[in-house]
């Protein structure tokens, strides 16, 4: 047993005991709240020393232990050597009840609310994250059975400045999160369903800006490293850390609304729960394998796939008995006026009901499953289920600012809501002037300018009075300001394939680029150089990355040109080398032609094929060949044999009889890559890079609403706790 071993089962034996002791200090036994707080001491000195013998393996390059092996090498960088802590799911088990064992302390607090009761349901939260590592596949001190000279190093796609921090600041938000739903349950359990809204809306917002954050990296981390040209794929594992975020969100206004009227008692004891159980759903979702096929994100199936289910189960129980039994009083009745409170209580409602979408389109693999062949849903569905319930949360974001929390006459803040509906259509007129297109967008659009005036008017008022009541106003213009970009830099963005002849310059949006060649001493990341010449006769040089692993695993990273007026955003998709030589590999994207070996390929599509003698199924590539003026359709064949994708090689007489091999697909980049063989060399051709070039107007906007989100939450946090420290 190693020591990391020891002081895990250190950890159990400790949560364990506090979790009996908080229990036994709720029921009036006050001599027991000593040695809660000296074995949950104890707890966090086992978990910090489990952080220490993690972080001095993975540095040391201790090969014994499997999880040094799988996420780290000798050759990794230092800053990603520390990332490789959290790079897989044993590591961030230790790392979320890490951090979940640090925020109790806040918890236990004497003068915090309900310490006793809460901490009774705050060590059972934090006894299930170290049982997961209790289970061999979640334990991060697991030892190899052989002691190799190296590991497996770190996915070079999560080799990254953006993806090293983003994972840590995700688990701090579900940390965080897990406080609000304990804090129901207890509000529950003792009626007092209105001492714990000022604690909760701390925690909410804890929750939803570090959630949030973590959240934006990952979308920064996508637009520059993946290549594919957004920032949001509507992934389900994407998918599962936005829900709970979404029910923060509802959360927060739910609690503001209880705090100023009374109202929403029920809904927000149902809400806090819900932000807790769709934390752990969303976990489940990630590191079950119930996904394993569906997304790029998602660990192998067969993880620790009982031991979440049961500790969702558990959760849940726990949620519903306390909800159930322990009913809220009931509220003040919602005013139906125009006011706050009818603005919130609809916001809560509208993010709800985004919520429940999203959930449900992001279980679909789930629910197909039990009646048959399981499917996903694509970013069409997202898209649009979503798009009225944003246009309705920004015309409400629009009004809000003008209003107060009773009653006004209407010419008290028709006027000023006028003025921003003027605001918006002009800038909505210059927006469809300049190519802005699609109804539904210039909808959405002519929403965010209107919240955005609104919302800017109101940040000035409430910043001449006091600025840490401006958290929400910065928030809200962050928000109106992140659907500003989405939509201009999203769905009025123009793209086009580009053909670069090596040497040669090619035009693209009033730019001239120029393919360069290979950067030497790129390999094995392999790096391809070229020029843009901007209208103005200044002359970028930029890198793109394209290369292929051994395990047949293709990286591709673009280059992005960032302007005042928009993103210049360069994805590369194939090279043609020229030479048409056997064993090199190309890629075809789908009905864009590519020049190799005097033909020219077009791939047409795909086709599934039967079933195989294992159970697998088999994948068709269609591929035209052209040459001469002739032209033949090819389908290259890839199926499982032993468990695994393997492609057959097919004579193509159009290239001198070399060969095809399917060998790869990518369904969302729309293409296939094909391996050469056989044949006769080809005469010499020009080296040909294809590179998707697409125009981003004024995407810099959507950065900058993300940024101001998250420093109005921070200032409404910065808010709370200073009120909590000042006395009135």
């Amino acid at each position: 047993m190693s020591p990391g071993d020891v002081v895990i089962k250190a950890a159990a034996l400790f949560v364990a005991v506090s979790f009996i002791l908080a229990v036994g200090w709720a029921r009036g036994r006050r001599n027991w709240e000593r040695w809660f707080r000296l074995t949950y001491g104890a707890l966090a000195v086992s978990l910090g020393v489990a952080v220490i013998l993690l972080f001095r393996a993975i540095l040391g390059h201790d090969f014994r232990y499997d999880y040094v092996v799988g996420y780290s090498s000798r050759d990794l960088p230092p800053v990603y050597l520390i990332s490789a802590f959290w790079g897989g799911q044993e590591g961030t088990y230790l790392l979320w009840a890490f951090f979940a064992v640090l925020l109790g302390f806040f918890l236990a607090q004497r003068k915090a609310w309900n310490p006793a009761a809460v901490m009774a349901g705050y060590t059972g939260t934090v006894g299930l994250l170290i049982l997961f590592m209790m289970n061999r596949n979640g334990d991060p001190f697991r030892l190899a059975t052989v002691v190799p000279a190296d590991g497996r190093g770190l996915n070079p796609l999560l080799q990254d400045p953006w993806m090293a921090s983003h994972p840590p600041i995700i688990f701090l938000g579900y940390a965080a999160l897990t406080v609000p739903g304990v804090l129901a349950w207890v509000a529950a359990w003792k009626r007092d369903d209105a001492g714990w809204v000022t604690p909760a809306l701390r925690w909410a917002l804890a929750g939803f800006l570090t959630l949030g954050v973590g959240i934006i990296m990952g979308g920064v981390w996508a637009y520059k490293v993946l290549g594919w040209g957004g920032f949001w794929g509507w992934d389900p594992v994407e998918n599962a850390s936005l829900i709970p975020w979404i029910v923060s969100v509802a959360l927060i206004h739910g609690l503001l609304v209880q705090g100023a009227t009374g109202g929403l008692r029920r809904t927000n004891l149902v809400l806090g729960a819900a932000a807790y159980v769709l934390v752990l759903y969303a976990t489940f979702l990630t590191r079950s394998g119930v996904l394993a096929d569906f997304s790029v994100h998602s660990f192998p199936a067969g993880s620790i796939y009982g031991w979440l289910v049961g500790a969702l189960v558990a959760v849940v129980a726990v949620s519903v008995v306390s909800l159930l039994l322990r009913k809220a009083r009931p509220g003040t009745p919602m005013e139906t006026q125009m006011a706050w409170p009818l603005i919130l209580t609809a916001t809560i409602v509208v993010f709800a009901i985004s919520g429940v979408l999203v959930l449900l389109g992001t279980s679909w693999p789930i629910i197909t499953s039990a009646f048959g062949k399981p499917s996903t849903q694509t970013a069409v569905f997202y898209n649009q289920v979503n798009l009225p319930m944003y246009i309705l949360l920004l015309l409400g974001l629009g009004l809000g600012p003008f209003l107060a929390w009773s009653p006004m006459p209407r010419a008290a803040w028709a006027r000023r809501f006028l003025v921003s509906v003027a605001v918006a259509v002009v800038g909505t007129g210059i927006a469809v002037a300049s190519g802005g297109r699609g109804i539904g967008s210039i909808v959405l659009f002519f929403a965010a300018i209107l919240a955005l005036a609104s919302n800017v008017a109101r940040f000035v008022e409430v910043t001449r009075r006091r600025f840490l009541h401006a958290g929400a106003a910065v928030a809200h213009v962050g928000f109106a300001l992140m659907f500003v970009g989405i939509v201009a830099g999203e769905a009025w963005d123009r793209k086009i394939d580009v053909r670069l002849p090596l040497g040669e310059s090619a035009a693209a949006f009033g730019r001239a680029i120029t393919y360069t060649g290979y950067v030497e001493g790129s390999d094995p990341k392999d790096e391809w150089g070229i020029q843009v010449r901007e209208a103005g006769g200044a002359v970028v040089d930029a890198r793109l990355t394209m290369y292929t692993l051994d395990n047949e695993q293709s990286f591709k990273k673009p280059a992005i040109l960032r302007r005042a007026g928009g993103d210049l955003y360069i994805s590369p998709i194939s090279l043609d080398t020229g030479t048409g030589r056997g064993g090199e590999r190309i890629s075809l994207k789908k009905e864009d032609p590519l020049h190799y070996g005097g033909a020219v390929l077009t791939l047409l599509g795909y086709q599934m094929g039967g079933e195989m003698g294992d159970g697998g199924m088999s994948v068709i590539a269609k591929v035209r060949v052209e040459r001469s003026g002739a032209a033949d359709t090819v389908a290259l064949p890839m199926s499982v044999v032993d468990g695994e994708m393997v492609g057959r090689p097919v004579p193509i007489p159009d290239l001198d009889g070399r060969t095809l091999t399917f060998r790869r697909m990518s369904v969302e980049e729309r293409l296939v890559e094909l391996e050469v063989g056989g044949g006769p060399p080809a005469p010499q051709e020009p080296e040909v890079l294809l590179v998707e070039v697409s125009l981003k107007p004024f995407l810099w906007v959507l950065w900058v609403g993300t940024t101001l989100l998250a420093l109005g939450a921070a200032i409404a946090l910065a808010r709370r706790v200073f009120e909590r420290r000042t006395p009135a």
